[in-house]
């Protein structure tokens, strides 16, 4: 039996067309500093994704990537206040547009939601949540692109997708894996 991933490419292709991605793309288009936030499998996205956007394009992007500085964070100002006290100290120093993009399957993630919020309240963030269900409990005025997904596996990997998506929206593409293998091998693959 197959894993149920929920039509992803169809659900994918009806969430780019939404009011909703059409805002965050254009914030992530005009924005130099992006801050990528999720929790569990969320974070591996968040962390993957700002690697390939750092790479693919000219923007500074970030996720709490040490373990170190999250689990410090967590002991000395509560779970809950983990990427808001993250965001506290890592965006401080710039003025340049900036967006923090949430990541949560189920919308919910009380930290992220706090975080949002938090940087909702600056003069240079955007703010997005992308979740796999509806946020019962994000606060007015934060973009939201929904998935309305059935299980968190489907909502991590369109997550991903997202991510790519945003890359090419900006005019970046990523390269082929033959493109890459020739850039570093000089030649194509047998």
């Amino acid at each position: 039996m197959l894993t149920d991933f929920e039509g992803l490419e169809k659900v994918f292709s009806e969430i780019t067309k939404t009011k909703e991605f059409k805002i965050l793309q254009e914030d992530f288009n005009k924005s130099k500093a992006i801050y990528i936030i999720g929790n569990g499998g969320n974070m591996a996205v968040a962390s993957h994704g700002a690697a390939d956007i750092t790479r693919l394009t000219d923007k500074a992007v970030y996720a709490l990537d040490s373990q170190c500085i999250g689990t410090s964070i967590a002991n000395d100002y509560g779970y809950d206040k983990l990427f808001t006290r993250w965001l506290e100290v890592y965006s401080s120093h710039t003025d340049v547009q900036s967006l923090v993009i949430g990541l949560s399957g189920s919308g919910n993630s009380k930290n992220v939601l706090s975080a949002l919020d938090w940087a909702n309240n600056r003069f240079n963030f955007k703010c997005a949540l992308v979740s796999g269900q509806k946020s019962r409990a994000l606060a007015p005025g934060i973009n939201e692109v929904c998935f309305d997904s059935k299980y968190f596996h489907t909502a991590e990997i369109l997550s991903l997708m997202m991510i790519y998506e945003l890359v090419h929206g900006n005019g970046s593409a990523c390269p082929t894996i033959n493109e890459e293998i020739v850039r570093k091998w000089g030649k194509d693959t047998p």
